[in-house]
């Protein structure tokens, strides 16, 4: 789906910076979803052979999905406030983020955290 340089009119052009921004908000969380479930099973792996490779692994696939889980979060706000360059608001209109954004900045640090001591306990 294009983002029009304009908002609602389709003969303005298309912002690119938009429109991938919006990208890439949409595929990095099922990215880090599936680096989170692959780091699992190399999780469940490591913990069968007791090998000191796959924990490392895991936690090296569990930073990649912070990473990505980070870079949606910071898309979401980019193309928020290139939303907002773009229209004004009205004054009765109050934005604010929600609680999934709220559970979204959690989750970052979360994964770093899960990195790490995958890591330090190889």
């Amino acid at each position: 789906m294009e983002k029009f340089v304009d908002p609602g009119n389709h003969n303005s052009g298309i912002d690119l910076l938009r429109t991938y921004l919006w990208r890439c908000q949409f595929l990095l969380p099922f990215v880090s979803l599936g680096l989170m479930c692959f780091g699992a099973l190399i999780g469940l792996c490591a913990c069968i052979c007791r090998s000191l490779y796959p924990t490392i692994a895991t936690g090296i696939l569990h930073l990649l999905a912070g990473l990505c889980t980070l870079g949606s979060v910071s898309c979401y706000v980019a193309g928020i406030e290139l939303l907002h360059q773009k229209l004004e608001l009205p004054d009765s209109v109050s934005g604010e983020f929600g609680w999934s954004f709220c559970l979204a900045c959690v989750s970052a640090p979360l994964q770093f955290m899960a990195s790490a001591l995958f890591i330090w306990a190889a």
